[in-house]
Formats: structure tokens, sequence, C-alpha cells
């Protein structure tokens, strides 16, 4: 006999998608306030992008995204009705999604629009630029607690169809954008729609030529709009037909039928993989966690990595400083032995002046002095001038090569050190956390094969 279900999950579901939940809310804050949360904790993200290490740092998310793709009757909406058990998004044969709209679980039941969207998820600012997309933008927020919702957001994008049917913005190439940032893309083809339109396949292709191949998953929803089974299978043979020309991992395709449970009694002999969407959905959030604590772990050691590397180039700066001041010194006295040699020369001009004749006939009447210096004379007038710019020259290149020798380096201060110290002391305490959280983790994960 099944256990009993509250909010729409048996009481052991509700354990596991908590204890999920607790280890993704605690791996995020972690990254973003630290091992306290108070007023003076410091998380992970800014001890990495702080002015001493300058490293760039992705906290990971708390939920998972999940994009759903499809013609325009696929049951998308549906299908996010049913899984988180409340009908937040407009169902019909009618084209009701034109635009995009994550559904998401919170406190509070409310609707989002475009800029909204664009500031509750930090990570949809460049998509906000697409032309048209703002004003076809939702978030719709519901406080139910059904299956795993707590830690999924679901994308449910516009329904795919052909001819002249106009959308506000170029649907394929938002949706090739929402791919790159989401962490499962679940497929939809139905029976009785255009499953196999030319813009499904089209995006279908697009997606195969990107790095998606991990993340995507196909399904044939509504299988039970189709009666027979003979004519189940034609229209199976004919989505997996054209969808072999299209995908990249054809000899591996699988394409499992669904149909949402009825609410009427009425017994159904078709095979349901309803619980294999759920499944994929679950395998998405286990090896999310797996992968945040992962990151937990790599980015706690390039913190660690990065405060040694700019302890070591610090060390570098100081030896290169000194270096330098070295050089500076020996350039500084080659300079003053060049400026000595201008002054002499200088003096040397003086005795030049001195040896004018109007200075001699003036100055000196000892005629064998006057003699002297005129033999002095000549040397000097030949080489005291060009000797002279010579040295000028070399004083004024000593003085810009000194100058420019003499630069040092900036280098960490005592205090930059203490906090380098600090920083790995808690960068390690929050390592530390990550055993935890494994042990929490793999508690959930016993508690699924008993």
């Amino acid at each position: 006999m099944p256990a009993k279900r509250q909010n729409g999950k048996t009481a052991m579901e509700e354990v596991m998608s908590g204890a999920t939940e607790r280890v993704l809310k605690q791996i995020t804050e972690l990254y973003e306030n630290g091992l306290g949360g108070g007023p003076g904790s410091i998380g992970l993200k800014a001890i990495a992008e702080s002015p001493l290490l300058g490293l760039q740092m992705r906290k990971p998310r708390k939920k998972i995204s999940i994009m759903i793709v499809g013609n325009h009757s696929a049951g998308k909406s549906s299908f996010i009705n049913w899984y988180i058990g409340e009908a937040i998004q407009k169902t019909g044969v009618a084209i009701e999604t034109r635009g995009f709209t994550f559904v998401t679980s919170g406190k509070k039941r409310e609707t989002l629009q475009g800029d909204a969207t664009v500031r509750f998820y930090d990570n949809l600012q460049e998509f906000g630029k697409f032309t048209g997309v703002l004003s076809n933008l939702f978030t719709e927020i519901s406080t139910s607690r059904d299956k795993n919702f707590s830690c999924v957001d679901l994308i449910d994008t516009p329904g795919l169809v052909d001819g002249e049917m106009q959308y506000p913005f170029n649907v394929q190439d938002a949706i090739l954008w929402m791919a790159d940032h989401v962490d499962l893309i679940l497929i939809f083809f139905d029976p009785i729609g255009q499953a196999t339109c030319k813009r499904t396949m089209e995006v279908v292709e697009r997606l195969n030529n990107g790095p998606h191949l991990e993340k995507i998953h196909y399904f044939m929803s509504k299988a039970d709009a189709v009666d027979k089974e003979h004519d189940r299978q034609r229209v199976l043979i004919q989505i997996t037909q054209n969808l072999a020309t299209k995908i990249r991992n054809s000899h591996a395709f699988n394409l499992p039928t669904f149909y949402l449970p009825r609410d009427d009694d009425v017994p159904c002999t078709i095979p349901n993989a309803i619980e294999d969407v759920c499944k994929e959905i679950d395998k998405a959030i286990n090896m999310t966690v797996q992968k945040n604590l992962r990151q937990l772990k790599g980015d706690c050691e390039r913190i660690e990595l990065r405060i040694d590397e700019v302890r070591e180039q610090d060390k570098a700066r100081r030896a290169t400083n000194v270096q330098r001041t070295m050089q500076g010194l020996l350039l500084t006295l080659l300079t003053l032995a060049a400026a000595a040699f201008m002054s002499l020369l200088a003096v040397a001009r003086f005795v030049d002046t001195l040896c004018s004749d109007a200075l001699l006939g003036h100055h000196c009447r000892d005629n064998k002095l006057t003699a002297a210096l005129h033999r002095v004379q000549p040397l000097v007038v030949e080489h005291s001038t060009p000797l002279f710019g010579a040295a000028a020259g070399v004083v004024l290149v000593l003085m810009i090569i000194t100058k420019l020798t003499w630069r040092t380096q900036p280098t960490l201060g005592k205090k930059d050190h203490k906090k380098l110290e600090d920083y790995r002391a808690y960068v390690r305490k929050i390592a530390e956390q990550e055993e935890g959280l494994y042990k929490e983790y793999f508690k959930t994960l016993s508690s699924m094969e008993h």
C-alpha cells in the first residue's frame, strides 16, 4: 500500500525534498554570507572578489532550471500545473503561451512581469535585451510544496507553430540563449498537434549543434489522446524519423510516452511514463547538488591557491624592488660623477675666461703668470665645449634612467598579510562544511534506497 500523501507527496518524499533543498540553500548561503550569516560575516564570493585576491566567482543557484520546449499543443503548461499541483498556467488548444514564463516556489503567491523578472533572476540581464522579450516575460510565484518543486524553476516557453504565426521576438534565438542557462531541457511532442512542425525541428537541430546533449530529454506527451495502439506507434515512428536527421545521438534515442493522470476512475491501459519525467527532474536536482558541492570544494581550493599566488607575487615584487634600489643607487652615483665632471668643465671654462686679454691685462701684471695662462688657454678652448655638452647629455640620460629604474612596485603591508592568513583560515573552515553537507546529502540517498 503506497504511503499516504501530504501536500501532493509522500512523507518520505517530503523528507527527501526538504533535505535536498536545505543542502542547496546552505551551499548558496556559504557563498553569500559565509559561516555565521551575521553582520560581520563574509561570504566566499566576497572573499574571492576582494581587492587583495581579485578572482571572479559565480555562486551556485539554490534551484535548478528546467526549460520545457514543444509545439503549441504539447501540454507544457498542463504538465507544469500538474507538477506543482496548482492551475497556475493557462491551458487549452489555443496558443496560450507566446512568451517565457518562469514558475518558481515562494512564500507568497505573486506574478512578476518583464522588468521585475529580470531583477528577480540576476542571470537574465542579457536575455532582457532581446527585442520584444520584456513585454512577454513573466514569473509566477507559487506557494506549492508538491514533489520537488521547492528545488526547481520551471520555464514555460512559447508554443512553436508553423505558418503565418508571428512572435513578438526571435523565438528560436531566445530558446537557444535560455538553453545555455538551464540545467535540464524537456522537449514534448504531442500525437495530435504539430509535433513535427518546422519550427520545432529547427529548434531541436540547433540545440543538438550546441553543448546541450547531456541535458536534453524527449517525450511524447498526451499519449492517452490516441486510443488505438497502432495509431500511437505510427505517430511515434513519424516523430522518430523526423528527429533522426536532427539529433546527434540518434543511435541512443528514446521517446517515452506519457499523459497526465486522470481525475476519473476509468482505468487506462496505455503505458504512462510520467514518472520518468519526474525521475529526470529528480536526477537533475541530485546532479546539481553534487555539482554544487564539487564547486564549493573547487572554489575553496582556488582561493587558497590565489592566496599563495598573491604572496609569491608580493615576494617577487619585494625582490625586484631591492634590485631596482641597488641599481638606482649605482646610477645615482654615476649621475653625481658625471655632474662633478661637468663642474670641472665649468671651472675650465672659467679659467678660459680668466685667460682673456682683457682680464689678464686688468688682473695679472706678473709677466710669468700671463705667459703660463696663455699656454693653457688653447687647450681649454679646444676641449671644454664639446666635453661639457657630452657630459650634460650623459647627466640627463642618467637622470632619466635613474628615475625609471627607481620606480618600485607596491607591496603588501603587515595588515594585508594578516588579512590573507585570516582569509585562508576562514576558507578552510568553509571547506570543512562540505563534508557535513555530503553526509546530509548521502542520508537523503540512503532514505531513497530504503
